[in-house]
């Protein structure tokens, strides 16, 4: 069965539909009811849910006449080609009749020639009505042809021929039968259009919907639409606006506002108005300040209260410092350029300060792409400054003093550089930076499992120095080894003491400059590639290399210096094994030194020197004096 076939009910289904008694089957009359003449089969079938029930269901409903097939045409040109076939068939017919009237008009004549019928034109757009029964006004069909052929009574014939009158469907007028000599004149062409458009548009036999043909969706635009359109075309309006808007040439303009604002000298580079990530006004290559209080800024990222944008003063929500390069120098005049903004007469205030990829540095040292924000007291003076690394790792803040301002850096799990080998457990540093000079009151560094404490003075004048002091406990000297580049050589917990200074051209080359002094022990370690027992027991010339030698303490001296380290008033003691002496290293990590080794025993003691020179990592050993 076709799927796409429309079925209509009957005027027997429709009585069958009000008695159940004409359908008995339940699924039967399920499928009759849902038949509404606008379903498919396959629209039925789906609200069933059973092909094969439906399609035979339909089927016995159409074999006992309570449905029928619907017939829907949607091409004109289909339509036209019935009706022209229609209309040949009934010209046929009604041709046809006449012939049969004439012949019982006139019995027994079987010679003579026929009347002739004279040549109608009729259109195949037209229905053919005719005069024999006075009361007929439908288009000749098959049961007009059967009056025709029932006609059993002779029909006088006249002596004028007659003629067929086509009429349009529709009209009520009986048509009459008039004399040939009586014929109207044949239709114009344009009275048999007129006449066809007449007859297509009344035509009723047939339930057939000549569908317009549609230029487009052909509905009318909803006002919801015309509203969402007309928002969009706002947006897109207005965004084209603030985006090719000349902005630069209201540059002077906005730096002759926020140099009277701020009290300093403002540059712009360029200005632009953006939406992402949040709308708002964006200053690129900012200078506030001139000379050596000049602090640069990459962007500048306003956002107004738009409340107070036609004010006499306008107020900004959030300004969000980008790239800015901050010199500790520059931090004393921080607090000015707020207490200007603070003002009454002052054409702008800020609400809150955001910093982000902040470089703050101290003659070469510092921290880079920090971020945090300004705290700002309630009538819009600087309070403090709050930075912190992108880890969160370390915090720093800094609050205003006189002449200058104080510091406190705190950290946990810090690295002072990616990949860097020390690794900061904790780190708590106050200090103030004043005149000048930065000094580092209080210090205290958890490190390599044990603890550094002291304190510094940093000096900028002319050459960078540096002069302080610092003492560690339980430091494991394996990790300390390690991240010095000299392998795990060491073990054992170091604590000493240690005066430092150094003096360099630039901050970047300070710590190679560093000369220091002071104390250090060793407990409970050792040392690898040195065996000084093995080298005693010999009693020979023969070099020792390699092997290890175990302590419980390990005392001594300390002095750093740009070219060598030194080593003096070593005290190695190891069970009944003494050994005092010195050791220098130079910068290469080459060793040289002395030691003197005692074996202490009950009743004598022995004494043995021994030189150690080669590489710190695998020195060599020798019995005697170098």
């Amino acid at each position: 069965m076709d799927s796409n076939l429309i079925y209509a009910k009957t005027a027997s289904g429709e009585e069958a539909m009000k008695k159940r008694t004409r359908v008995m089957q339940r699924n039967v009359r399920m499928v009759l009811i849902l038949v509404d003449g606008k379903s498919t089969v396959a629209d039925l079938c789906l609200k069933t849910g059973n092909p094969q029930l439906t399609e035979y269901a339909l089927g016995e409903l159409e074999r006992g006449g309570f449905v029928e097939p619907r017939i829907v045409q949607d091409s004109f040109t289909t339509e036209t080609a019935e009706t022209a076939e229609s209309t040949n068939l009934a010209y046929e017919i009604l041709t046809a009749a006449l012939d049969k009237s004439r012949q019982l008009s006139a019995p027994g004549s079987t010679t003579g020639a026929e009347p002739s019928v004279p040549d109608v034109a009729l259109p195949t757009d037209l229905e053919l009505q005719t005069s024999v029964t006075p009361d007929s006004d439908a288009s000749i069909s098959r049961p007009a042809v059967a009056s025709f052929e029932s006609l059993d009574v002779p029909v006088e014939q006249p002596e004028e021929n007659y003629a067929a009158v086509v009429v349009p469907k529709g009209t009520e007028e009986i048509s009459e039968i008039q004399p040939k000599s009586c014929e109207e004149p044949r239709p114009s062409i344009a009275d048999r259009i007129q006449s066809f458009s007449q007859s297509v548009s009344s035509s009723s036999d047939d339930d057939v919907s000549i569908k317009p043909i549609r230029r487009g969706s052909g509905e009318p635009m909803r006002w919801p639409l015309k509203l969402f359109l007309g928002v969009v075309g706002t947006f897109a309006l207005a965004f084209l606006t603030l985006f090719f808007f000349p902005y630069d040439s209201y540059l002077p303009e906005v730096e002759n506002a926020f140099t009277q604002a701020s009290g300093r000298p403002v540059k712009v580079g360029l200005m632009r108005v953006d939406f992402l990530p949040k709308p708002g006004l964006f200053l690129r290559d900012v200078h506030i300040g001139a000379g050596k209080d000049e602090i640069r800024v990459a962007e500048v990222q306003l956002r107004p209260a738009v409340g107070t944008l036609f004010a006499s003063k306008i107020i900004f929500r959030e300004v969000v410092l980008d790239g800015v390069e901050l010199p500790v120098e520059r931090l004393a005049g921080v607090p000015g350029v707020f207490e200007a903004l603070a003002k009454p007469t002052a054409r702008a205030g800020v609400e809150r300060v955001g910093l982000e990829n902040v470089h703050i540095t101290y003659r070469g040292l510092g921290f880079s792409e920090m971020e945090g924000e300004a705290t700002l007291s309630a009538n819009g003076l600087f309070q403090f400054l709050s930075l912190r690394s992108p880890d969160r790792s370390l915090n720093l803040k800094a609050t205003p003093m006189a002449q200058g301002f104080g510091v406190v850096l705190e950290g946990f799990g810090w690295r002072p550089s990616k990949g860097s080998h020390y690794l900061f457990d904790s780190i708590n540093l106050t200090g103030a930076y004043k005149n000048g000079e930065f000094t580092i009151s209080d210090m205290e560094l958890y490190v390599f499992d044990g603890v550094v404490r002291g304190g510094a003075l940093l000096r900028s004048e002319t050459n960078p120095s540096i002069v302080g002091e610092v003492s560690f406990e339980r430091i494991n000297a394996t990790r300390f080894g390690s991240a010095l580049g000299i392998g795990e050589q060491f073990t054992g917990e170091t604590a000493g003491k240690i005066r430092f200074s150094a003096t360099a051209d630039s901050w970047a080359s300070i710590f190679s400059a560093i000369e220091a002094n002071g104390e250090f022990a060793m407990h409970r370690g050792s040392v690898r590639g040195v065996d000084l027992a093995e080298a005693v027991r010999r009693v020979s010339k023969a070099s020792v290399q390699g092997g290890l030698t175990l302590f419980e303490s390990l005392t001594g001296r300390i002095k750093l210096s740009p070219t060598k380290y030194q080593f003096t008033g070593l005290v190695l003691k190891s069970g009944l094994m003494q050994s005092v002496g010195y050791i220098d290293v130079s910068k290469g990590l080459e060793i040289s030194g002395m030691i003197e080794l005692q074996m202490q025993g009950t009743v004598n003691q022995t004494r043995v020197p021994l030189s150690i020179s080669g590489p710190l990592g695998t020195p060599i050993v020798k019995v005697g004096r170098s």
